[in-house]
């Protein structure tokens, strides 16, 4: 089997990154779109949980994504969360919970010391290292789906 890989622009994930730090000490999550292992649209969503330590994509949040994605002809690359207090590794929950989308790649961002970004395919309970490729100059939209208070 060939080495999957996900490619996004440093732009993009620099502003994935500013999500998970404002949410900080919760985990932030969201998800990522495009073709063929490049990511070109990022939608941030609320962690329905709450949590410093699991995430559940907004179900509400999720089903706008998904339908952009759709509109957009663009398929679901990957989500993303971050790690606020470990490692950039899929933790136990996130490998019992990585049941849906079982080709998404789980990119983590760890905000524990120096940020950190691993990306990794989750099957049947299986973790699998998925090559990373940031690139300056790649273009692609940031969209902020979470609902916040006061705003």
């Amino acid at each position: 089997m060939a080495e999957r890989r996900l490619v996004i622009g440093r732009r993009l994930l620099q502003r994935m990154l500013e999500h998970c730090l404002e949410e900080k000490p919760l985990e932030a999550c969201g998800i990522l779109a495009g073709t063929n292992g490049c990511v070109s649209s990022v939608y941030a969503t609320d962690n329905a949980r709450r949590s410093p330590v699991s995430y559940q994509v907004d179900p509400d949040q999720q089903e706008e994504a998904l339908r952009r994605i759709a509109v957009a002809g663009e398929g679901l690359l990957g989500i993303y969360h971050s790690h606020p207090s470990t490692r950039a590794v899929p933790s136990r929950s996130d490998i019992e919970y990585a049941v849906h989308y079982p080709d998404a790649v789980r990119l983590i961002i760890s905000l524990d010391g120096p940020i950190d970004v691993g990306a990794f395919l989750i099957r049947d309970g299986q973790v699998e290292p998925v090559h990373l490729h940031i690139r300056d100059g790649l273009g692609g939209t940031y969209y902020d789906l979470r609902q916040r208070c006061g705003t």
